[in-house]
């Protein structure tokens, strides 16, 4: 099967949802069920997130939500009826994320605090989820970073993934930048394939939020392949 990858649309909204709900559940740290409106709501940001990829200029488009496709069905159907192999978001801040500062101080898990973590029995879990990702991505600047992937349950090991995360490596390469991620146990090693690195990890004892087993979360860097990169991304 000839695969490719391509900007989502609003048509493919829906399929990714549902790709991403079925491998992460509602959160990739020991993927709770969803909670009432988490569909909906879901749906609704990735069409906001697509409108205002539209509406800004390529140099401001920092965000780029992709999908995995069959070639084929891609001159045979109309758009929005390809079957979605895979489902990745790519973040990439060639000059530093611009909500940085307020990663950096907390405003987001402040403000998010009482409005989404008390959804259902796993709040604590959500909160505690956020905190992490908001203290690990504060820590970057200038860089590539993939926050989400997922892949069909019926098209697994066919290579979509590894189409997703090189399209965002290649384009980090071409800007001199790192990449950076924080994986799940089932996905490190596809990473560390691609040359990424394992830079610390977080356990979380999921028995304390009422689910079982530990969840390791492991942030990951990945330098490009050139000669005067580490000096590019530190001037």
């Amino acid at each position: 099967m000839p695969l490719t990858v391509r900007p989502v649309t609003h048509a493919d909204v829906e399929q990714c949802i549902a790709i991403r709900i079925a491998t992460l559940g509602s959160l990739v740290i020991g993927r709770p069920p969803p909670y009432p409106g988490y569909i909906e709501y879901s749906i609704a940001s990735l069409h906001d997130d697509l409108d205002k990829s539209e509406s800004e200029s390529e140099s401001h488009n920092h965000v780029h939500h992709l999908k995995v496709i069959n070639a084929a069905s891609e001159r045979e159907e109309k758009e929005g009826e390809e079957e979605v192999l895979a489902y990745a978001k790519w973040e990439i801040y060639a000059h530093g994320r611009p909500d940085l500062e307020a990663l950096r101080e907390g405003r987001e898990r402040r403000e998010k605090a009482s409005k989404e973590f008390d959804v259902d029995a796993y709040g604590a879990l959500r909160e505690a989820a956020h905190e992490c990702f908001c203290r690990c991505n504060a820590e970057m600047g200038r860089r590539g970073h993939i926050p989400l992937l997922a892949t069909s349950e019926k098209h697994r090991r066919l290579g979509a993934a590894s189409l997703l995360v090189q399209w965002g490596i290649e384009k980090s390469e071409a800007m001199g930048l790192p990449c950076y991620l924080q994986a799940s146990e089932q996905g490190r090693r596809l990473y560390q394939h691609y040359g990424f690195e394992i830079v610390s990890s977080v356990e979380f004892e999921l028995e304390r939020y009422g689910l079982q087993g530990v969840e390791r979360m492991t942030a990951m860097l990945r330098y490009p392949c050139i000669a005067d990169a580490k000096e590019r991304i530190e001037a």
